[in-house]
């Protein structure tokens, strides 16, 4: 009896035989794997509503993203997060941008919001008239771009061309509107983003010839005439009667009176934003000195908005060539260098 007990024994493995540690395995297998999707929807901190803005950069690899996550210890199972997004190459549907997110948010919500995209967009608003180092300004205040490479970008013939820019600057082309940007787009990215913007809004071909205050000019000269139109008159009324001025004086017979003599390209040409224009200022050479050169300036001065791009290709019919400021940013218009003496003598000390 003894030995068939053994060999009973013998035979049984004990508790370790093959089919009994599979099950053990399986057993302790499925134990961590429903610790693991537990884990993947507690947060690190449950409850914690502190914002934590998380970066994920155009061109982040997939360590990239897991540092940018890990860095703000965000994750509570890091190996499972991996688990789930590596296969299938699950992580490249991650979308760049910046992210709101907390320790009281699972890793699942997490991987949720950052396969979907749910981004933070920056509200920009460009106001009409700014030109493009005002742009450059605006967008880096909200950490969007650098000026420097902003700026540089505008100038950048090869890239502007790329985007359907073909003259030597940006200025003009990038529409004043309201935009969403992420932060992470990038200089290229934004400036495309506007420039589409002023192609669908304008509806201006540059190459086309337009008949505009008895003259035929181009699509980029009327947007250089919309330009200065623009940074001249803030009054929506005003801005057909001031397109009237300037295409009166290209009209003149005479070639000292074909000047524009416009102090808003002088002021673009010396950089000169605030401050009274004095005379000597009207003396300094630079392209942009109308007082000094016939004709439109080599670019426009700043990105005009659609009533002053209107008022270029459909000046008031009127005599007047001069135009003085008024206290309350009006302006009154003169046929003759006689009435406008005396509106200045007027309004002295308000233009």
């Amino acid at each position: 009896m003894m030995s068939d007990k053994k060999t009973l024994e013998t035979r049984g493995g004990g508790f370790f035989r093959p089919l009994n540690t599979l099950i053990l395995l399986a057993v302790m297998v499925f134990w961590m794997l429903i610790g693991s999707i537990v884990s993947f929807y507690m947060p690190v901190k449950p409850g914690d509503k502190e914002i934590i803005n998380v970066y994920i950069k155009y061109g982040y690899g997939f360590s990239q993203v897991m540092s940018a996550l890990e860095n703000e210890n965000l994750l509570r199972n890091k190996k499972f997060f991996k688990f789930l997004l590596l296969p299938g190459e699950k992580y490249k549907k991650i979308k760049a941008g910046e992210y709101e997110m907390s320790r009281g948010m699972s890793s699942a919500a997490i991987m949720k919001k950052i396969i979907k995209g749910d981004v933070l967009r920056h509200r920009i608003v460009i106001p009409e008239g700014s030109d493009l180092m005002d742009i450059a300004a605006i967008l880096s205040a909200k950490g969007l771009v650098d000026e420097e490479k902003f700026l540089k970008l505008a100038a950048d013939r090869s890239f502007l061309k790329d985007i359907g820019i073909d003259y030597p600057s940006a200025e003009g082309f990038l529409f004043p509107d309201t935009y969403f940007f992420v932060i992470g787009e990038g200089e290229e990215r934004i400036m495309k983003t506007m420039h589409a913007r002023f192609v669908e809004k304008t509806d201006l071909d540059m190459k086309k010839i337009y008949s505009a205050g008895g003259r035929r000019l181009t699509g980029y000269s009327i947007l250089k005439m919309a330009s200065i139109i623009e940074k001249e008159s803030k009054l929506d009324g005003e801005r057909p009667l001031v397109a009237s001025v300037f295409y009166n004086r290209m009209n003149s017979k005479e070639n000292y009176q074909k000047k524009l003599e416009s102090c808003a390209t002088v002021r673009y040409g010396l950089n000169k934003k605030t401050g009274p224009l004095l005379n000597r200022h009207l003396r300094i050479d630079t392209p942009y000195n109308s007082y000094i050169y016939i004709g439109l300036p080599p670019t426009p001065i700043c990105n005009p908005g659609l009533k002053s791009i209107h008022a270029a290709l459909n000046p008031a019919k009127t005599n007047y060539r001069f135009f003085v400021i008024e206290s309350d940013g009006a302006h009154t218009f003169s046929e003759t260098l006689e009435q406008h003496n005396a509106a200045k003598r007027k309004n002295a000390g308000r233009q």
